[in-house]
């Protein structure tokens, strides 16, 4: 009986010994990480090449001269993701005193005409210029193809139908025409067209078959080669009778 209680008071106390280091070994790594040391100095943007770092920072929200440790980057979370040209971000605190934010930024795809505006898309139809507070430098953006629609856009994102029509439209041109300038117009689903260098307006209809109706329209190139000014149009919208109109 009394080796019981004896083992049981030892038991108890080593507990006791266990919890007291762990009380104190918290509150010394609380006292360590709350030293001034660790208040927060520089933040550091990676990957900001279409976007201006010193921007990307300053919209983030770090909350410079706060504990590197101690603080929550929820409210920096929430900013970065209303950049739009962020595809994707990640944030490290880098001891003793920096914070680094790595981006990755979406792809300049087209520029898009809606209701009087311009907006530079990318591929999934994200509008990347949609913050006033945002230089958005893209080279050679002359060269991007165009295209106008009719209320496809709506927040932060163009309609998903019109981008993906648009990236297919784009997508097929583009190795066929090499860099002319191509402005596409998509007023809705049933009249699509598409206009090369301001001369060359071709139809293609509905939004199916595109793939094959492009097709076609490559194959009725040479007869127009050098003599665009003098064709009014290419009609492929019924890819089995396409027409040639001259003015």
């Amino acid at each position: 009986m009394k080796a019981r209680t004896k083992k049981k008071r030892s038991f108890r106390f080593k507990l006791f010994l266990f919890l007291a280091g762990a009380v104190l070994f918290s509150l010394a790594t609380y006292y360590i990480l709350a030293l001034p040391i660790w208040r927060i100095q520089d933040v550091v943007v990676n990957g900001a090449n279409l976007l201006s770092a010193e921007e990307v920072r300053d919209l983030s929200g770090v909350p410079v001269a706060e504990n590197l440790f101690l603080t929550s980057f929820a409210r920096v979370r929430d900013n970065l993701k209303k950049i739009t040209a962020i595809k994707e971000f990640h944030i490290y605190r880098i001891p003793p005193a920096t914070v680094l934010i790595r981006i990755s930024e979406r792809r300049p795809f087209a520029v898009l005409l809606l209701n009087g505006r311009s907006a530079i898309i990318d591929r999934e139809g994200y509008i990347l210029n949609r913050s006033a507070n945002l230089t958005f430098n893209i080279p050679k953006m002359t060269e991007l193809p165009v295209f106008s629609a009719r209320g496809t856009a709506e927040g932060e994102q163009v309609d998903p139908r019109a981008a993906e029509l648009a990236g297919q439209v784009i997508g097929e041109l583009s190795p066929m025409l090499g860099a002319r300038n191509l402005h596409a117009e998509i007023s809705d689903y049933e009249k699509i067209n598409f206009l090369l260098d301001d001369l060359l307006r071709v139809k293609l209809g509905r939004n199916e078959e595109i793939k094959r109706k492009l097709a076609v329209f490559r194959a009725l190139l040479p007869a127009v080669e050098g003599n665009w000014p003098a064709v009014e149009y290419i009609d492929v919208r019924y890819p089995d009778n396409p027409v040639i109109k001259y003015k």
